[in-house]
């Protein structure tokens, strides 16, 4: 005798696949003089919520990558970020991997002093990571099929480029739009590496801001995001009954 499997089974299933691959978000409460937990590990495109609940204080990267409180530093220095008092809350978000340092200007300084903390940033665990170069006017591989809840790690190699998809989804170099970083998004010839998690299904075109354009104009490339559920499609392998 065959076994089919049962409804409660396939919708335990497809809600496990769902939430194993989605990026997380993570929450610091800034209070006290101090940030808890003081020591965070995520993975690259998880994001970091601060909550201050009580004092004046602000959040500041030790590289300068970001200055946070009621609002971010959009460019270094355009006083954005400044230490406040109010009951703010600022979300960033963290696209490469590596240990980020960070304190309050007011009760703590860099190298951890006084009032700091530290990001750990390791590589995404949660979705299968896929690798595009980016370098010699083009992207490779150019066209990527993925599944939903997996990312793509573009890399550059070479010249000036970035990578900014047709719907506006996301534009990133050095940092990426939105993430709560002062990091540029357009084009950049210094070394960069960022994770980008995609997870919705659908195709999704890119290309190089200088070099390109939507469409698959010149430097471009395409992303096939398929539904993880697609698994199921031809129906189910029926199991021996033991």
């Amino acid at each position: 005798m065959k076994k089919t499997p049962t409804i409660a089974f396939l919708i335990l299933t497809l809600i496990c696949i769902s939430m194993a691959s989605h990026s997380a978000v993570h929450n610091v409460t800034v209070t006290s003089n101090s940030f808890t937990p003081a020591v965070l590990n995520i993975e690259a495109g998880d994001s970091v919520i601060f909550t201050n609940t009580s004092g004046l204080h602000n959040v500041k990267a030790d590289d300068g990558t970001f200055r946070c409180s009621t609002d971010c530093e959009s460019s270094p220095g355009d006083g954005g970020g400044a230490p406040n008092s109010g009951s703010w809350v600022t979300e960033i978000t963290f696209n490469s991997i590596g240990s980020f340092n960070y304190f309050c200007e007011i009760h703590g300084g860099s190298g951890g002093s006084g009032m700091s903390g530290v990001i750990n940033v390791v590589s995404p665990t949660t979705g299968t990571v896929h690798e595009v170069l980016v370098g010699d006017f083009q992207f490779t591989p150019s066209n990527l099929v993925i599944e939903a809840g997996d990312f793509v790690n573009f890399v550059r190699e070479s010249g000036s480029h970035n990578v900014r998809a047709d719907d506006n989804s996301f534009k990133c170099s050095e940092g990426c739009d939105g993430s709560g970083k002062n990091l540029t998004s357009s084009e950049s010839p210094n070394n960069w590496d960022v994770f980008v998690p995609f997870n919705d299904p659908g195709d999704i075109g890119y290309y190089c801001e200088p070099h390109g354009g939507p469409g698959g104009i010149g430097m471009s490339g395409l992303i096939q995001v398929q539904s993880p559920f697609l698994i199921f499609a031809n129906g189910f392998e029926a199991s021996p009954d033991k």
